[in-house]
């Protein structure tokens, strides 16, 4: 007995070592270098758990929710899951189970140029955990399942490992031949569409040494940055797609007239500044504390023009101001310099186009002082452009499909003098082009303020015109098309409302994102927004489909005849089923965001906290 008692402390060490040994390597040490762009689930069992803990699965599975859910998921079962195992003998079920570990599609670059041939790999990793045997038997049902099919299935070795290839290309077909395959590697499903991508993953899962995307300067920087602790990851190399578009670019633009007023391909690539951008991502983190979603564009700051430079925000204070009311239902707030922006612009238009930016101006001037010698582009717009701008939303007045689409909104633009900068905007309405000439303009005095009043003539002949109501004050010029909103903001000195500054919990969202010192930053009120959604697709079963389709003739002519197309969506989404809202209301609460540009690039912060009464 002593003798086990000193030798199990030993085993248990051994045990462990040799788990860590085993463990699969993470997606990044088994890609290639060559790797585009990925999507990656590290670990699928995280997953679940953060799923299963999230609000929106806690209300998935409420009782209140009980006869949406279960008709919902009965056609689920007889259009879908048993149409495809009576059809194609698959069992979901048993393929799902097999997720126990990472889940990883990766596109690499296989020496492409921007034409089809060679085309650019497919590679899919499948981590099974403990469920190899599993596998090992769904693959070869699967292998017989295609056999009986009639496709002919070709076997291969990779690093001494057997693999299956199916065509995916006709043998007569065009165009480089294509294929899928796939093997088993211990526990893990690895495929892919070239073989050299397959046997550096295969090599990664036994241990070799070759370089892998891991090593790759670019992914290792948003890895440290972003990865480490994601439950859910995707990445874009963007710079060989930049490289490809630059090489596309110059072939066309040689191909193209010296004469042609056209904007040279090539230099319009150069001009956007695409070149700057190295990457793109987004990770997915779940806490106690709620959801984080971080999007990230890798755009170091030396090498930033055109469209990036135009994004660029100094780190200025944007937090919501005292006038804003707390029922609003979304506020968004960014520090964006107007003088500088019309200066990036214009760089980036005369570099396409030399001239072009400086012809549009002194035909503007000329245009301007025609009707007003007083009006220059330069003075009266430019100089008045401040480096605010604040737009908030409150919810829709009714559940009429009209006030659902078209909630009361305010935009104000900051500006060093609002009222020359309406005055000039005023002034310019008459330069319009066509019927907008002659656009109508009111002017009526509220609370010692003036609104102006532009009616704009429906353009599509069958709609009615629409009001845009304007004023300047408190350093903003004030737009909005709902009057009410507006005349709120005019008499805030005195409305006495209460403040969304001091919404609890706001303040402690805010610093989950970065705080609101960094140029930009959003908030939402989900349960708000949501609510008179909720409550009106109860009343009405045709509502979703009328928001689906919108006026949009073409989106409705595609879902063919709408009597049917609501019928078959109310057999799949019965929303007369669902509870009131308040019974579910406490899945719901708020959400922020906020942005940050620092020397490595731009980066956009969400996070949704728990709400209060599932914490």
């Amino acid at each position: 007995m002593n003798r086990l008692h000193r030798t199990a402390p030993w085993a248990l060490l051994v045990v462990a070592a040799t788990a860590v040994l085993a463990a699969t390597p993470p997606a990044p040490k088994l890609l290639p270098p060559d790797t585009l762009a990925l999507l990656a689930v590290p670990d699928f069992v995280q997953l679940r758990a953060a799923q299963k803990a999230s609000p929106v699965a806690q209300l998935w599975n409420d009782p209140a929710l009980r006869p949406f859910r279960e008709k919902l998921t009965a056609k689920l079962q007889t259009e879908v899951f048993d149409k495809l195992e009576r059809e194609a003998g698959i069992k979901l079920a048993d393929y799902a189970a097999l997720l126990q570990g990472q889940l990883t599609l990766a596109v690499t670059r296989n020496g492409w140029q921007g034409t089809t041939n060679p085309l650019p790999g497919l590679v899919i990793i499948l981590d099974t955990g403990d469920q190899a045997e599993q596998l090992k038997s769904r693959l070869a049902e699967l292998r017989k399942k295609i056999t009986d099919a009639g496709p002919s299935l070709k076997a291969e070795r990779i690093r001494d490992v057997e693999f299956t290839s199916l065509p995916l290309s006709e043998e007569n077909a065009p165009g480089p031949r294509l294929s899928l395959t796939f093997g088993q590697v211990g526990a893990v499903l690895v495929a892919g569409t070239v073989t050299r991508d397959l046997d550096r993953v295969v090599a990664g899962l036994q241990g070799g040494g070759l370089p892998t995307l891991s090593e790759e300067g670019v992914f290792s920087e948003d890895y440290q940055r972003l990865f480490r602790e994601a439950y859910g990851y995707g990445w874009i190399y963007f710079s060989p797609l930049a490289e490809v578009l630059g090489t596309l670019a110059r072939g066309a633009s040689a191909g193209a007239r010296d004469n042609s007023p056209a904007p040279q391909p090539d230099k319009l690539l150069e001009a956007l500044g695409v070149k700057g951008l190295k990457s793109l991502a987004f990770a997915l983190r779940q806490g106690p504390e709620g959801a984080y979603v971080d999007l990230n564009l890798n755009a170091p700051r030396l090498e930033r023009k055109g469209l990036l430079r135009l994004l660029a925000t100094d780190p200025k204070d944007a937090s919501i101001p005292g006038f804003v009311p707390a029922d609003v239902s979304a506020f968004w707030r960014w520090r964006l310099d107007g003088q500088r922006f019309w200066a990036s612009l214009e760089a980036m238009v005369e570099e396409i186009s030399p001239g072009m930016a400086g012809f549009f101006t002194a035909q503007l001037d000329a245009a301007l002082k025609e009707k007003n010698p007083d009006l220059s582009f330069q003075r009266s717009f430019l100089m008045n452009l401040g480096d605010d701008l604040i737009v908030y939303q409150k919810p829709p007045r009714s559940p009429a499909p009209a006030d659902l689409l078209a909630q009361p909104s305010l935009t104000l633009i900051g500006s060093p003098n609002p009222a020359q900068l309406l005055g000039a905007l005023r002034s310019a309405i008459s330069l319009l082009p066509g019927p907008l000439a002659t656009m109508d303009i009111k002017e009526r005095e509220f609370v010692g303020q003036r609104i102006y009043t532009l009616t704009i003539p429906d353009m599509t002949g069958g709609g009615q015109p629409t009001s845009i109501h304007l004023a300047a004050s408190g350093g903003y010029l004030a737009v909005s098309s709902d009057t009410a909103i507006l005349e709120e903001y005019l008499r805030r000195a005195d409305s006495g409302v209460k403040p969304l500054a001091g919404l609890p919990g706001l303040r402690e969202a805010a610093d989950r994102v970065g705080g609101t010192a960094n140029g930009l930053f959003g908030f939402q009120n989900d349960a708000e927004s949501l609510r008179a959604f909720w409550n009106a697709l109860r009343g009405n079963q045709n509502l979703f489909a009328d928001l689906l389709t919108g006026q949009n003739p073409v989106l409705k002519g595609a879902l063919g005849e709408e009597e049917q197309f609501q019928k078959t969506l109310s057999e799949w989404l019965d929303f007369s089923l669902l509870p009131p809202f308040e019974q579910v209301a406490r899945y719901f609460y708020i959400s922020v965001f906020a942005g940050e540009v620092s020397s490595a690039g731009y980066r956009l912060r969400f996070f949704t906290p728990t709400p209060p009464a599932l914490r």
